[in-house]
């Protein structure tokens, strides 16, 4: 089994996982392979319960992790992101299987932890991190006999074997480290972040001279979507678990809470440069999973094994909530049908077009390229990044149609992608009022039913555009 020559990226984990599962199946199809990662992805999610519930079962009584543990997997973004088929799943899994092995009781599993950090690792560089917590937790556990000491050395040894095993095998295919991710992280007066000026568009800026505006972003955006992801049964528990949480100090929590505080650290940094996706805040889930045992707990107290029956409750809610994300496109942002939709749409764009707006829905162009060419693998460029055929314009930069045409012919416009509802307002007067542009010519329109969701895609034809405004190309 090999990977094709300098496709490898140095978050190659997920990949080698899915790997014999693509093997065992032999099915060339492009769309087939996407189902099969959904099915492990969700199947990871669900196979996650088991390290969850007994992390849980450590702290509480068995109801109790159950109780808990359905929190985690009946979360509607723990859902979604599963149905995506792409690595959190995985990542979780590993990170949760870590933490469980720093509590079981026979401490001679305890260097295990290292081993399944060193695949965290694997499939996502930020993984390293967790290696503080696992020292720390050995530390306050403060047991420096020496073949419990012999066992911490044996996890970090083959900590760095499986790392740098996965380095050396990334090197030979290109000219990238493993750690690359981790060393740009670190190099804070190199970076870059993504600020909002006074109309709202979105530039870059240095980090280093916009540490305050850094630091805020993070912060900011760090609550606001963690109150997100922990909707709609989470919170209430975490805010109940808050409430009834006895204040006593322990090494247990102090252990949890050494490992919520480091593992946050990815989300505030993505957050403070202006990275807005809620994923980053996934691997926080089991351990707010954990600590909402305490809120379980104490309703346990009251009505004793009938706690089991607050299972039925949350999954009705969790139900009805994923119910109003589907209907909601506001918030909306894995609706299937919606994604099923623009897909089509793309397929389109790619048939037609070289050079186009950017536009909602713009993101499966790539994909649809890709399943175009399959199994043809497209060409990468610099970086190792796709190198698609189709170049995107931003419209938000510009005035008018006119002077966006003008801006952006010579740099391979060749085509507008239409809808109702657009992120610029002249290009919502051409969907409304298309015969007033002589210029452009309708290749395609969808004529969906659901007029919002109508897609009209134009060609510029330059003769008729330079006629009309005087312009010589």
């Amino acid at each position: 089994m090999f990977f094709p020559d300098g496709y490898v990226i140095n978050k190659f984990g997920w990949p080698i996982f899915l790997s014999p599962f693509f093997a065992i199946i032999n099915n060339p199809e492009m769309i087939d392979l996407m189902n099969i990662q959904r099915m492990v992805s969700v199947l990871i999610s669900v196979l996650t319960l088991i390290p969850l519930y007994y992390l849980i079962k450590y702290f509480f009584k068995k109801e109790i992790g159950i109780v808990a543990a359905s929190l985690f997997i009946f979360n509607p973004k723990i859902i979604e992101n599963s149905l995506l088929g792409i690595s959190d799943p995985l990542f979780v899994f590993f990170i949760t299987l870590s933490i469980m092995f720093v509590f079981v009781k026979d401490s001679k599993y305890y260097f295990i932890s290292y081993i399944i950090a060193g695949f965290g690792f694997i499939v996502r560089q930020e993984g390293i991190l967790i290696l503080i917590p696992l020292i720390v937790s050995f530390i306050i556990k403060k047991d420096f006999k020496i073949k419990k000491i012999a066992k911490l050395a044996i996890g970090l040894i083959i900590f760095c074997v499986i790392a740098f095993s996965a380095d050396f095998a990334l090197t030979s295919d290109m000219n990238m480290s493993i750690f690359d991710t981790v060393v740009y992280a670190a190099q804070i007066s190199e970076q870059e972040m993504i600020i909002n000026t006074e109309n709202q568009l979105e530039k870059t800026a240095s980090m280093s001279e916009n540490m305050g505006e850094f630091i805020k972003n993070g912060i900011f955006n760090y609550s606001k979507y963690l109150v997100w992801v922990l909707m709609p049964n989470l919170i209430l528990f975490s805010i109940f678990s808050f409430i009834v949480f006895k204040k006593r100090i322990s090494s247990n929590k102090i252990i949890i809470l050494i490992f919520f505080i480091i593992l946050s650290l990815t989300s505030l940094y993505a957050y403070g440069k202006g990275i807005q996706e809620v994923r980053y805040l996934f691997i926080l889930i089991p351990i707010i999973t954990l600590f909402s045992g305490y809120g379980i707990n104490q309703i346990y107290s009251k009505i004793g094994k009938n706690v089991l029956m607050l299972i039925i409750p949350i999954v009705i809610s969790s139900a009805f909530f994923l119910v109003i994300l589907e209907n909601d496109e506001g918030f909306n942002s894995y609706n299937s049908a919606n994604q099923m939709e623009s897909f089509e749409d793309a397929k389109k764009v790619v048939k037609f077009a070289k050079g186009i707006n950017n536009y909602d829905g713009g993101t499966l162009v790539k994909v649809a390229i890709i399943q175009e060419k399959w199994p043809e693998l497209v060409p990468y460029g610099e970086n190792r990044k796709i190198s698609l055929d189709i170049k995107k314009f931003v419209t938000e930069e510009h005035e008018n149609i006119e002077e966006f045409i003008s801006k952006n012919y010579k740099k391979g416009l060749t085509h507008l992608v239409i809808y109702q509802k657009n992120n610029s307002d002249y290009l919502n007067s051409i969907y409304n009022n298309e015969q007033k542009y002589p210029y452009l010519e309708k290749v395609y329109d969808s004529k969906r039913i659901a007029e919002e969701k109508r897609v009209k895609i134009f060609h510029i034809n330059y003769i008729e555009f330079e006629k009309k405004y005087n312009l010589n190309y």
